[in-house]
């Protein structure tokens, strides 16, 4: 029998001794036997996924419009399972694959993998700056070499949603190479020597404050607009990119955590419904694959006070007449993630950084020992609803926000991806 679950049976024994045989918190143990009874195995032999949870999430997805994956970043095998799903599900209609990356540079990811699979990523990140945030990990660079692959006619797979932390350098470049008036080469070349001089600056003294998209004065880029009324929509979309990061970032930096969050998630959910109102126009309702942090997915409201795609993405699949499904995936508790070292921009093993599993181990005590575990929450709502203050914040915004649970019991760390 797995320890955790020996351990479960212990502590409900000493509770009924120590009780006088009525065990002292029997909602909770409800709970836990409703996670048991809901739960599956999903088995990994290192390079590939099979068993009950696997054929479980195969036709959860074939019925909806997005499946949407929320993560503790650094998990070596959920990008792994990812790219395994995201493949197995273009014969059912999967066509994008949306990441936490703006949509220009997400442009630039998915032409590298287009052009030349891995190998194209690698030489994309062997340029300055063109390593965009999170995929400099191994095996997050290979899921998206993995999904191009799927798709080789399609002209875009990537969807980028989110605000841009390290590739300003080259869309700089991109605008730089676009025809353009004259009167955008002064206030042009002040942002790109703003950009070029903070990075220099970060690669002197390795302190993360210095990075572009922190230090950057958000009016440098609203000069360039000004000065280009006509632009054409990739020079626009480059522009509202940094002019949307600098001034969200330049908010945390002030100390307006909250109003920051705030921006970020309103720049997710209007980059999504622009992604999905192009495509739409062209007469298509593509099912999509969401890969975000926990964060991003969460239906309602989320862990900093915000609504981000979580809540979005249903409604639209509702409007659609189909459905969306999310599904958290959390670390093995003892086992270690890969963090961003800001100071080397390296990717290292760490403590999970977002603790995404913080509060429920009355959950996660149903977790196999020797296979990863799915458990579906539609199960326990009924238990946890209207009981916040019996069962906890967590709880409630996991079991109400998610729709499937993934344990990744024995998962490794993400491994720097070799380049140059």
């Amino acid at each position: 029998m797995p320890h955790r679950r020996v351990a479960f049976i212990l502590a409900y024994g000493l509770c009924v001794l120590a009780s006088g045989g009525v065990y002292a918190d029997e909602s909770n143990d409800k709970l836990t036997e409703a996670a048991l009874e809901n739960r599956s195995r999903l088995e990994f032999d290192g390079a590939k996924f099979s068993g009950p949870a696997w054929e479980l999430l195969l036709a959860a997805a074939r019925d909806t419009q997005f499946f949407m994956i929320g993560e503790e970043h650094g998990i070596a095998e959920n990008p792994k399972l990812a790219a395994q799903l995201f493949t197995t599900l273009v014969a059912h209609g999967y066509e994008k694959l949306a990441v936490e990356i703006s949509p220009p540079a997400a442009k630039i990811l998915d032409a590298a993998a287009d052009a030349n699979g891995i190998e194209g990523i690698r030489d994309l990140f062997a340029s300055p700056g063109g390593e965009p945030a999170f995929f400099g990990m191994r095996e997050e660079a290979e899921l998206i070499a993995a999904a191009r692959s799927a798709l080789p006619d399609a002209s875009e797979v990537l969807w980028g949603v989110d605000y841009e932390i390290a590739c300003d350098r080259p869309l700089l470049r991109q605008l730089q190479s676009m025809e353009r008036p004259a009167s955008t080469n002064q206030p042009l070349d002040a942002l790109v020597a703003a950009s070029n001089a903070a990075w220099a600056r970060y690669e002197e003294t390795g302190g993360a404050q210095f990075i572009f998209s922190f230090s950057g004065d958000p009016a440098l880029v609203t000069a360039v607009k000004e000065a280009w009324p006509d632009a054409g929509d990739s020079a626009v979309q480059i522009l509202d990119t940094l002019q949307s990061t600098l001034e969200i970032n330049q908010l945390w930096v002030q100390g307006r955590g909250w109003d920051s969050n705030v921006r970020r998630a309103a720049l997710l959910r209007s980059n999504f419904l622009r992604h999905w109102s192009d495509a739409k126009q062209t007469g298509n309702t593509p099912r999509v694959m969401v890969k975000l942090g926990g964060n991003h997915i969460v239906r309602g409201r989320n862990t900093v006070g915000t609504f981000d795609l979580g809540t979005l993405l249903p409604e639209i699949a509702a409007l659609e007449g189909s459905r969306s499904l999310s599904m958290l995936v959390l670390p093995d508790p003892e086992s270690m993630v890969a963090v961003l070292n800001p100071a080397t921009w390296s990717f290292e093993p760490a403590p999970a950084k977002d603790s995404y599993a913080k509060g429920l181990e009355v959950l996660t005590n149903a977790a196999y020992d020797d296979d990863f575990t799915l458990i579906d929450l539609h199960a326990l709502r009924s238990i946890v609803a209207h009981r916040t203050d019996q069962y906890g914040s967590e709880v409630a915004r996991v079991v109400h926000g998610y729709d499937l649970l993934l344990l990744m019991s024995g998962s490794t760390a993400s491994t720097e991806l070799d380049h140059d």
